[in-house]
């Protein structure tokens, strides 16, 4: 069986105002429907914005307005037929704390699959305790091809990676929010960062022999663009950095790449 997989991977300018970020994940889905897309994927917290960076105190998160919206991407993605990887917040009633979570919409409008981020940062999701840490892997099937979900600094830890692989996982559509720096912070700290992410990210790919895509938020400055990585860890595609935009990768899993590990990884 041929397996082919049309993906958008999207980055957009996300923030505090969540009817703003609203309009911007409504119009790259429809346009990634229009292209053929079989699945859309979003940055982190890309509906709700990111706590800590975006604003300080979950308490002033408007549940009742982000629900709303989520339920209106949710019927657009079964009206167009279209799998959408949107990121928010999930709160538990009996929970201080929500998770970073990505969702899995389908095609049907039906919530297939959460993710909640496991491994939190430093700062500031751990240190200022704004979201609670996750327990397991997330895998889904698309078009007979199975994937996985993680979330930004998740990309430190090699062990994710060769979990998904040992359960046959093709392809990780990982959601970054590594932006909103002032110029000064970008040179100082961030374009460095963003190197040794996307090096680390290539790296990822390479060592598992999968597809990535990386999607990160375009808000100005944002520390790397979003890019597609192939199983030998070479690029397929990136969007320009602190720009707005979507690019659609076809995936032919049948091609074959070099793999110099294939060989010894399963010992």
């Amino acid at each position: 069986m041929c397996m082919i997989l049309n993906i958008a991977t999207v980055q957009h300018s996300v923030g505090s105002d969540v009817e703003a970020n609203f309009v911007s994940i409504m119009k790259y889905i429809r346009q990634a429907k229009h292209e053929n897309a079989d699945i859309v994927h979003f940055p982190e917290c890309n509906l709700s914005g990111y706590a800590g960076i975006d604003f300080d105190d979950i308490a002033t998160v408007d549940v009742d307005l982000l629900d709303r919206s989520f339920n209106k991407i949710r019927t657009l993605a079964k009206e167009i037929d279209i799998h959408v990887i949107i990121g928010s917040h999930h709160f538990v009633s009996d929970q201080e704390r929500p998770f970073n979570s990505l969702f899995l919409i389908n095609n049907k409008g039906e919530i297939q699959a959460r993710y909640d981020k496991r491994h939190l940062t430093q700062a500031p999701e751990f240190d200022h305790l704004y979201y609670h840490p996750g327990s397991q892997s997330i895998m889904f099937d698309v078009k007979g091809v199975k994937c996985g979900l993680l979330i930004c600094h998740e990309w430190r830890y090699p062990e994710f990676y060769r979990e998904y692989l040992k359960q046959g996982v093709r392809l990780i559509f990982q959601s970054f929010y590594d932006g909103s720096l002032t110029t000064e912070q970008y040179l100082k700290e961030g374009k460095e960062l963003g190197d040794l992410i996307t090096g680390g990210m290539r790296g990822n790919a390479a060592n598992n022999y999968m597809w990535i895509s990386v999607s990160n938020t375009s808000r100005k400055e944002s520390c790397y663009p979003s890019l597609v990585l192939r199983p030998d860890g070479s690029v397929s595609g990136r969007l320009a950095r602190n720009r707005s935009g979507m690019m659609i990768t076809k995936i032919d899993f049948e091609k074959k790449y070099a793999d110099p590990s294939r060989k010894w990884r399963g010992m």
